[in-house]
């Protein structure tokens, strides 16, 4: 079976989870780009979206993990923290799905490999977690969710140094939630320490299938002299378009000759 003749039953499903009552632009066309190539697309949310577009599914986040269990980043006010946590807790209730942020764009099926394992490298040592697929029961899904249900955290792939600080604040009344640490610190730093503690980096996809472009390297996406196949390969199947870093980029400015805006139209 090949993948042009793969059908919405036989594809994995595409999850996703959205916090607000309104998708921006980027979000509404990466989850259609998925729509596109054949998916099925679950949105879980934990409220009603207004603008949900055609072809995805809402779905109730309740289901996964209750709406007491949101949390913010404490510094940032992100809910990326909790989409690591929730990604987790999703990834052991479904079967043939795949998790994957609302800055994903689809170019091509994804399909998840008979190991069970879906994830990339977005660089030549760190491995992201955007587009994510694990088995439900191996030892790396069920160590990334004990760890998001951990009160206290002290990552064990800290320096001596910084485990000695967080002790210290502990000392002090200064609890190291999970809310408190670092950007990514149970997203993409764990799944990167524990798939090499693990040994399953051999099961980790190149750069440039998942992650073809990096997150200093999303100029590159509004640049109308480049075209999609300039920053992609034959390999790609997706592009993580990094929210985060284009956040403040007006998007109803940017040339509409670009890879970017191409991409807000789902004409790639």
């Amino acid at each position: 079976m090949t993948i042009q003749n793969l059908t919405q039953q036989d594809l994995p499903s595409i999850n996703a989870l959205w916090i607000g009552e309104r998708l921006n632009a980027m979000s509404i066309a990466c989850l259609t780009s998925f729509v596109k190539h054949g998916h099925q697309v679950n949105l879980y949310t934990y409220g009603e979206i207004s603008n949900l577009p055609p072809g995805v599914n809402a779905l109730d986040g309740s289901a996964i993990l209750d709406s007491s269990k949101i949390i913010k980043h404490q510094k940032s006010g992100s809910f990326a923290l909790f989409s690591d946590i929730f990604r987790y807790a999703l990834l052991k209730k479904i079967k043939n799905g795949i998790y994957v942020d609302c800055d994903v764009y689809c170019l091509k099926p994804l399909t998840i490999p008979e190991h069970g394992y879906l994830l990339g490298y977005e660089n030549d040592s760190y491995i992201n977690g955007a587009v994510l697929a694990l088995p439900t029961d191996s030892d790396m899904l069920n160590t990334l969710i004990e760890l998001s249900n951990q009160p206290y955290f002290t990552p064990e792939w800290y320096s001596g140094y910084d485990k000695m600080r967080l002790k210290i604040k502990r000392l002090f009344g200064y609890a190291n939630t999970l809310s408190t640490m670092g950007w990514g610190v149970i997203g993409p730093s764990a799944i990167t320490h524990y798939a090499k503690k693990l040994n399953i980096t051999h099961l980790v996809q190149p750069v440039d299938v998942l992650y073809p472009i990096q997150h200093h390297e999303t100029h590159k996406l509004m640049d109308a002299n480049l075209s999609i196949d300039d920053v992609i390969t034959e390999n790609s199947v997706c592009v993580h378009l990094y929210n985060e870093t284009m956040r403040h980029v007006d998007l109803t400015k940017i040339d509409p000759n670009c890879i970017l805006a191409k991409m807000l139209r789902n004409e790639i």
